[in-house]
């Protein structure tokens, strides 16, 4: 749409300007732009690399009471081609949870939990296995690595998408 140098269409009656800022004032209340979508591109788009599989979530279920973790438990699985990964997301308090995890096929690759507050990386046992104890609870993503020594050096090899812990 062409716009006069004022950042009004020349085409637009001061009418249809009305009509306009009522629509959008109607956008506003009725479908507001979530408070934190800015935060979570920025988020989505922090990671330097572009060659990597983006996991798909396949299952999102919480736990019932009584099952190990308590009522505030969840387990979420993530599939592609390449790789799957498998969490249970345990509450610690009201401010941390524990994920523990497991990576199919296994492997000793890293694993980095990115979180508004940083990055944790630890390392999948033998099996696939591993843990983030604490982990502050809200936004984060989970990027597996090739499994060698030097993180700055392990390429990407697939990143899930972000998600509320």
């Amino acid at each position: 749409m062409n716009t006069a140098e004022d950042g009004h269409s020349p085409h637009f009656t001061p009418e249809d300007h009305l009509l306009a800022a009522e629509i959008a004032d109607v956008y506003r209340i009725v479908d507001p732009v979530p408070a934190t979508l800015v935060e979570r591109l920025q988020f989505a788009l922090a990671l330097e690399s572009q060659e990597f599989e983006i996991l798909r979530m396949q299952e999102d279920a919480v736990l019932p009471a009584g099952v190990r973790g308590g009522e505030d438990s969840r387990t979420i699985t993530f599939d592609s081609e390449v790789l799957t990964i498998m969490i249970s997301v345990s509450a610690r308090d009201e401010h941390a949870v524990r994920v523990d995890g497991w990576l199919a096929p296994p492997g000793e690759h890293l694993v980095e939990l990115r979180t508004g507050d940083g990055a944790r990386t630890v390392r999948a046992d033998d099996q696939g296995r591993f843990v983030l104890d604490v982990v502050p609870r809200g936004l984060s993503q989970l990027v597996v690595r090739q499994g060698l020594d030097d993180p700055a050096r392990a390429a990407i090899l697939a990143v899930t998408p972000s998600l509320i812990l």
